[in-house]
């Protein structure tokens, strides 16, 4: 059970981390989405996406650890840089090919 659990909180994390990003994107269209910075304009509804992300990967982790072991680490890492990575490189491609 709460492999279940923990798996539906790092799934809600997941989409609340690809939200975040399409904010950022939809908030910058015409700027590239720096990858150690910020970007020019950062929404609130964002960062709170953000840390919802964040917060909801960490505790559906910690769930599944006792069951899954160290995998349980590396799903977090997965869940919350992939679409970061991901979306931002789509964008920044968009936006160089757009100037």
């Amino acid at each position: 059970m709460a492999v279940i659990f923990g798996t539906i909180l790092v799934l809600a994390g997941f989409v609340c981390g690809i939200f975040y990003v399409l904010r950022l994107a939809w908030a910058n269209p015409t700027t590239p989405l720096p990858l150690f910075a910020n970007p020019p304009s950062r929404p609130r509804a964002s960062v709170l996406l953000n840390v919802g992300a964040i917060a909801l990967v960490i505790w559906g982790a910690n769930i599944m650890t006792p069951q899954i072991g160290a995998w349980a680490f590396a799903l977090l890492i997965a869940a919350v840089l992939v679409p970061f990575i991901v979306i931002r490189a789509w964008h920044n491609r968009r936006v160089a090919a757009a100037s």
